[in-house]
């Protein structure tokens, strides 16, 4: 079958589309930037002793924000996927929640927690608050991970070492050893994650490479140093995710149940209570206390700016919502046709370069790929992709087809190849193959892609503002902008409305992916 994929015309169209409207802009970009007639003076600036510092301070940033992250994730992570403990389901849902949140949310509550008990948003240095609201925000990430690493331990390995040794050296002797590349995908991950983001760190006016960068590029229109520094970055991200790619390619990311899992579940005695206090006290950092702040701050003075806000704000709903359901049925299109060639043994070569170009374009930051995207496409004969929402599709489906590709792929590794050979043989034509076993074999799967892939698109910010075209509206572009010269229950009302829009969609969406669930085991099982 994977021979017959790349005879297939859709597989070429497909690559080849990716490549010249997402790859060529960034190597374009970088391209003309070593062609300027100031590369000499622009490189020695692009590269002094102030960038370089910038940059280590970033990296230390986003590494205590992948340390900490991977610790609480793997903590959760073992009381949700290898214990019995009460509320689980619960729990495993609601503290997903802030993972799939746009992170300038969060700012934003954090913010207004310090005004609200403080009289004062700055009581904490800005750095320390912009890392406790990214630990926040990328903790989930390590959870699902290592969560997805401890179900696929086999229980003989923990059995066994439980007859000549304690539980705690068992943990530490048998457990974390073998999640240990699950561990360290987890930290190169969010140490992207948290390197490449934006809003945060602006928000807090904490000075980090993305924020000089944006700087460079749209306050000082200095295109070349932005660019030049830029390419530090994507170094950093690329060297990280292909020494990771092995690793990476093999991890369990978002699986749908544990079925069939040989895992061993712990039933906690003594710990269940010290367990389910730090359960809920995280899930109350991570959302209850946050949302109820903004709650309260948002209506202290009555409904007046709630109503304000919304007046603003509904211009932005239709927009966004049908801008991120175009976007997720694209990157769920191209995460399939990747995912798919790659899990074809006979003809591999395609389809992990396919899968090698989706990594790259996800390690380069969004402030990056923004840059590219302009450079590339503000070009006389390209007006109707600059000018319209067309360019911030394309900057989707490159910032998040990888995770789709992810999500697919491992979906596609236990899909039996003994009933495609069997409608082979039946006469049955490669499409139909396709349209009839395999996708409604996989349909809860690639909704699931579907879904996180709608979400992430809603809610991004770093990609969406530096390309939206003049006289367009987005949820997170109109709260962004407005902040800075807003009162602040204006802005807590804009900023609680995006998260209840956001929520509200996420429950219809997991409501729609649960019952789809159901009914998929009660056809297959």
């Amino acid at each position: 079958m994977g021979r017959k994929l790349v005879k297939q015309p859709l597989f070429t169209i497909v690559y080849l589309s990716f490549v010249l409207m997402i790859v060529a802009p960034i190597v374009y970009t970088i391209g003309t930037a070593f062609f300027s007639e100031k590369i000499g003076v622009e490189l020695t600036q692009a590269f002094q002793g102030r960038t370089i510092f910038l940059l280590l301070k970033s990296s230390l940033i986003a590494a205590i924000i992948a340390f900490f992250s991977t610790i609480i994730g793997t903590f959760l992570g073992f009381l949700l996927y290898k214990t019995k403990i009460p509320f689980q389901g619960f729990f495993k849902v609601s503290l997903l929640i802030p993972l799939l949140i746009s992170p300038y949310i969060f700012a934003v509550a954090w913010k207004d927690i310090f005004l609200f008990f403080f009289r004062d948003s700055t009581i904490l240095p800005s750095y320390l608050t912009c890392i406790l609201v990214m630990i926040i925000v990328f903790s989930p990430l390590a959870m699902l991970i290592t969560g997805s690493a401890f179900m696929h331990i086999n229980k003989q390995f923990e059995e066994s070492a439980l007859m000549v040794t304690s539980f705690r050296k068992m943990i530490l002797k048998v457990i974390l050893p073998l999640i240990k590349p699950s561990l360290i995908s987890s930290f190169v991950l969010i140490f992207i994650f948290s390197i490449s983001e934006f809003s945060v760190p602006a928000l807090f006016g904490v000075k980090v490479f993305t924020t000089e960068i944006f700087t460079q590029f749209s306050a000082f229109y200095n295109h070349s140093m932005a660019i030049l520094q830029s390419l530090l970055l994507i170094l950093i991200c690329v060297f990280l995710l292909y020494a990771e790619r092995k690793h990476l390619a093999d991890l369990p990311f978002l699986s749908i149940g544990s079925k069939g899992s040989s895992s061993k579940i712990y039933v906690l005695k003594k710990g269940e209570f010290f367990s389910l206090s730090f359960l809920f006290l995280w899930l109350s950092v991570s959302m209850i206390f946050p949302v109820t702040i903004l709650f309260i701050q948002s209506f202290k003075n009555g409904v007046g700016a709630f109503i304000q806000a919304f007046d603003l704000m509904m211009p932005t709903f239709i927009d966004s919502i049908a801008l991120s359901f175009v976007a997720a049925l694209l990157i769920v299109f191209v995460g399939f046709v990747a995912a798919f060639s790659a899990s074809n043994k006979p003809d591999l070569r395609m389809g992990k370069s396919f899968n090698y170009l989706l990594l790259f374009v996800f390690a380069v930051p969004s402030t990056i790929l923004g840059i590219s995207l302009i450079k590339f496409y503000n070009q006389p004969g390209l007006e109707m992709i600059y000018t319209t929402y067309a360019i911030i599709l394309i900057a989707f489906v490159g910032k998040f087809s990888f995770i789709a590709a992810k999500i697919i792929g491992d979906a596609l590794k236990g899909y039996p190849k003994s009933l495609d050979e069997a409608a082979r043989i039946a006469g049955a034509t490669f499409s139909i193959r396709i349209r009839k076993i395999l996708i409604p074999m996989i349909l809860p799967v690639l909704f699931l892609a579907f879904m996180v892939a709608f979400i992430f698109s809603l809610g991004d910010l770093g990609t969406s503002i530096m390309l939206y075209p003049p006289g367009t509206e987005l949820m997170p572009i109109k709260v962004f902008t407005i902040m800075a010269n807003a009162p602040q229950d204006l802005i807590n009302s804009m900023t609680l409305i995006v998260f209840l829009t956001t929520l509200i969609l996420i429950i219809g969406l997991y409501m729609i992916a649960k019952l789809m669930i159901r009914k998929y085991n009660c056809a297959y099982d």
